[in-house]
């Protein structure tokens, strides 16, 4: 018996990285990969030829990919993003790529694509692709005619203020004075700003920046879009979208990723011009048959290093050490196979062939904690970058739909205040998320006291107390708490936890979370959410259920906004620094645990509680 084959008769082989350990590409962005250009050739044609027709000053269009998951539509993408990056090299000429998961809703579209455009500009493996725009052509500022864009860029241009102006690019919350440091103005109390109004407005100036270089944009998990199951409002939102940039832009090229299941919430558009210039291409992404999935087997088998002699030795079995004989069953009376599936089959035989046992398979509760915890981190960071608004449109829908309670309809005169509207036990109401501060926050408040009546619903005024408003935004806040409105101020914590439960939904829809080898589904992942919600998110559902009676402490955002600066502060010191007594802001404190840690010394000190402390 040979030294490499073991006693069951199979190859033994030397323990390394193990080529078939990703089955799921979770970004185009994530590195080479290892891709047979046969494999989807008709679909990858059709967006080369579109891309040759923008090149040769032809307009661009937009093509949505169909297939099931594990199909490989994100690989496509990624296949793509590798060849735009070799025609640069080659020579023939620039495209900008961008991709976005579409994890956002119907309200945020537009501040989705910002950052998504802003990010993906500002990376690139060989320098961003925003200096490769400013190193063709440095006049090109000068056709920008939105002053904030056209000033961000100059910076960033320059190497100047850097990390402020890309935030600013995102879309990104800003302090005054990194808006003051890029030579930007402060809002006027008297100026009304829409968040979702302002991403549209500069990204029809960005991309007019851009022009005439070619511009790929990527929506991957469309199906995403639902913040809750069977919501219809995104695909309209993408619709508008997509039909509004088309319009406006000749040099786009849209491509759209979609799981099968889903399609027909597309074909549902009621506005037809939107639909058809959604539609303009469709392909499907097909199960690959048994001569292709060997050249894929060749192809990871190639990332093997450690493995090319032998293979050499075997040079009449191009899948070896894989046994093929195994593989054959996953193809079925249709012979074809999904290409995740096969390559999940070919990880667990190249792992028994290194003698490498697989980790237990945890049980369901355990996983799915570790699974939130791990999206948690990434959670905070978003939720810090895109503010409360944005975090809340995304995510409240699912807790709230969940939760009995039941989306109003579409209302002119409620959208005028409003964020959200809900019918729930005790009757309607309507939810305004504010995220500024300033002259902002007292225009949108001076917008609510103008069109909500008592009279019509209930009102939640939703927002960071830690941002105080000015004078006269705390006069109008104040008269609406007396006409009735209430106001909610969610924990950080709570809106990083709906974000993290909103991404792991929305990865099991698109039926990419696996616990082992076993697919967790959607139902399971929102059944365990449910009854294990973090109590901050808890807390704030009861909030807004009116479970519990909010106590409104004057003291609360005077602390809140003093330990989001000085994190830990002598409580003697604390009712100095905000003029009232130190029992005042004991009391404060024991009042708020998941908010504030406190120390009873002597001297009694306070700090700000820190992230990830739940129930």
């Amino acid at each position: 018996m040979s030294p490499s084959t073991a006693a069951n008769g199979k190859p033994r082989i030397p323990f390394q990285p193990n080529p078939f350990g990703s089955s799921a590409i979770g970004s185009p962005w994530a590195g080479e990969l290892a891709d047979v250009p046969s494999i989807h050739e008709k679909p990858f044609r059709t967006i080369l030829d579109a891309l040759r027709q923008m090149r040769a000053g032809g307009r661009g269009t937009s093509i949505v990919l169909i297939g099931e998951p594990g199909s490989g539509k994100t690989h496509l993408l990624g296949r793509l993003r590798n060849q735009l990056r070799q025609d640069k090299l080659n020579g023939n000429g620039t495209t900008i790529y961008a991709y976005l998961r579409c994890n956002a809703s119907a309200g945020t579209l537009w501040r989705h694509l910002r950052y998504a455009l802003a990010s993906d500009l500002l990376r690139g493996t060989e320098g961003s692709q925003l200096n490769a725009i400013f190193s063709t052509d440095q006049d090109r500022l000068e056709s920008v005619n939105h002053r904030g864009l056209r000033r961000v860029l100059e910076c960033l241009r320059d190497g100047s203020h850097f990390h402020a102006a890309a935030a600013w690019l995102r879309g990104e919350l800003l302090g005054d004075a990194d808006i003051a440091a890029l030579g930007l103005a402060v809002d006027k109390e008297d100026e009304d700003h829409n968040r979702e109004r302002d991403a549209k407005l500069v990204i029809d100036a960005l991309l007019g920046f851009l022009a005439p270089v070619p511009v790929v944009l990527c929506f991957d998990q469309v199906e995403a879009l639902e913040t809750y199951r069977g919501e219809e409002a995104g695909y309209h939102a993408l619709g508008q979208m997509i039909s509004a940039l088309y319009d406006a832009h000749d040099h786009l090229l849209f491509i759209s990723c979609i799981i099968a299941e889903y399609e027909g919430r597309i074909d549902l558009l009621s506005n037809k011009a939107d639909k058809d210039r959604w539609l303009q291409h469709k392909d499907t992404i097909r199960p690959i048959a048994w001569d292709h999935a060997v050249e894929l087997i060749k192809a990871r088998l190639d990332l093997a290093p450690a493995l090319k002699g032998a293979r050499a030795a075997h040079a009449a079995d191009p899948v070896w050490p894989i046994d093929a004989s195994a593989l054959k069953p996953l193809f079925g009376e249709t012979d074809l196979c999904l290409p995740r599936k096969l390559i999940r089959a070919c990880e667990q035989q190249f792992r028994e062939l290194m003698g490498d046992e697989p980790a237990p398979r945890m049980d369901l509760e355990t996983f799915l904690q570790q699974a939130f915890h791990r999206s948690l981190s990434a959670a905070r960071k978003t939720v810090a970058g895109q503010g409360l608004s944005k975090t809340l449109s995304d995510c409240l829908p699912w807790l709230m739909q969940n939760s009995g309670f039941q989306p109003l309809g579409r209302d002119e005169a409620r959208s005028r205040y409003s964020s959200q509207g809900w019918r729930g036990p005790d009757g309607d109401m309507a939810l305004a998320f504010c995220d500024t501060g300033g002259n902002g926050l007292t225009r949108q408040l001076q917008k609510i006291d103008a069109a909500w009546s008592p009279r019509s619903l209930k009102l939640a005024i939703v927002r960071d107390v830690s941002v105080r408003p000015g004078t006269v935004g705390a006069r109008v806040l104040a008269g609406l708490k007396q006409r009735g409105a209430r106001e909610i101020d969610p924990l950080p914590e709570a809106l990083a936890a709906l974000q993290a439960l909103r991404v792991l939904v929305a990865t099991a829809r698109s039926q990419e979370l696996f616990n082992g080898d076993e697919l967790v589904s959607e139902d399971a992942v929102t059944q365990w959410a449910l009854a294990n919600l973090p109590q901050q998110v808890e807390d704030f559902r009861d909030a807004l259920a009116e479970r519990e009676p909010i106590i409104d402490d004057p003291v609360l955002p005077l602390l809140s906004t003093l330990l989001n600066e000085r994190k830990i502060i002598a409580a003697a010191a604390a009712a100095a620094e905000l003029a009232v007594s130190a029992e005042e802001v004991s009391r404060c404190a024991r009042r708020n645990p998941m908010r504030f840690g406190l120390l009873d010394g002597p001297p009694v000190v306070i700090f700000e509680a820190a992230e990830g402390s739940s129930r």
